[in-house]
């Protein structure tokens, strides 16, 4: 059996994260993918699984093969597209992920060139957070992804990324809140308090975004994938939001108020992440361009694209 066959069955099983339900996916038996399995790790001569657990686990061996595979099955995906493109006559397209700070706040301000010098392009924007973008980016689930840059630790080697300007978090509430107006608040009345979540579709169950402070799951009463349904739930409630601070104008204009909590939580850079693939083609490589080189933009301040809100608390 060809080795890049085996490589791909081996990717199956790791997203399926079951033998159970790779086998099911790929149309062949447990015990055949088990022997498969068996043969790769024999044919490269090194454990990609660690036994043991009900659902599959990785040795730094397998999560390396594992990155490869998907680069693998990317390349094969966008060689079926590009084929098919030209024979259906389509258009180019552009797949975007990004977090509601891109979305709600800087993106489309950024976007208006680009679109005036490629009206030909069919764009897909999707929401998304920083974990599912890389995953997705490996994948070739999407071609560009604007979101927080992760720690150096979590970052994937094979994707760059590339800051482009400080964000934080700020927290909303109605004007009724029993907050309002009570000066700086702590943690332990934040941990009293209920919360709304505002999360991304693509989003695995259970998933918190770590940029907002640790919120207890029993103090959250709302869990939303809509900006503006976050901010009628907080208009109507007595729950707290969070959110990034390019969305300050959108909730003042929706009439909820800021809270200023007694700590300070330091900024966190959030920019673009791509694979070096995507550079072969004219309209994404141009987006990247149009992207970072808003940069200097941002650390001259002479962008307008949003107001920084000052005095304001982070929660993370």
């Amino acid at each position: 059996m060809l080795l890049h066959k085996l490589i791909f069955q081996f990717k199956v099983l790791v997203d399926k994260e079951t033998f159970t339900a790779a086998a099911k996916s790929l149309f062949i038996s447990q015990p055949t993918l088990t022997q498969n399995i068996q043969r790769l790790e024999a044919e490269l001569q090194i454990p990609l699984l660690i036994r043991g657990s009900k659902k599959i686990s990785l040795t730094v061996y397998g999560e390396t093969l594992y990155q490869h595979a998907c680069l693998l099955d990317r390349n094969y995906q966008q060689a079926l597209l590009e084929i098919d493109n030209i024979k259906n006559s389509q258009r180019q397209t552009l797949v975007i992920e990004c977090g509601h700070a891109w979305s709600h706040g800087v993106l489309f301000n950024l976007m208006n060139e680009y679109m005036a010098l490629y009206p030909h392009i069919r764009m897909v924007i999707k929401n998304s957070n920083t974990v599912m973008a890389q995953q997705h980016l490996l994948k070739g689930e999407c071609d560009l992804a604007l979101s927080a840059i992760p720690e150096p630790d979590k970052r994937i080697s094979h994707i760059n990324h590339i800051p482009i300007f400080s964000t934080r978090f700020m927290l909303f509430c109605s004007s009724s809140h029993p907050l309002t107006g009570k000066g700086k608040i702590t943690a332990r009345q934040l941990n009293a308090s209920e919360w709304i979540v505002l999360n991304h579709e693509s989003e695995a169950e259970g998933f918190n975004d770590p940029l907002i402070c640790h919120i207890p799951p029993e103090k959250v009463r709302f869990e939303v994938f809509s900006v503006s349904s976050a901010i009628n739930l907080a208009i109507r409630s007595h729950a707290i939001l969070a959110l990034p601070a390019q969305l300050e104008k959108e909730a003042f204009s929706r009439g909820l108020l800021s809270l200023e909590t007694d700590f300070e939580i330091p900024h966190f850079q959030t920019g673009i992440m791509f694979i070096d693939d995507v550079l072969k083609y004219e309209h994404k490589k141009a987006f990247i361009d149009t992207i970072v080189s808003s940069k200097r933009l941002f650390s001259e301040g002479r962008t307008g694209l949003f107001k920084a809100p000052t005095g304001q608390a982070l929660c993370r």
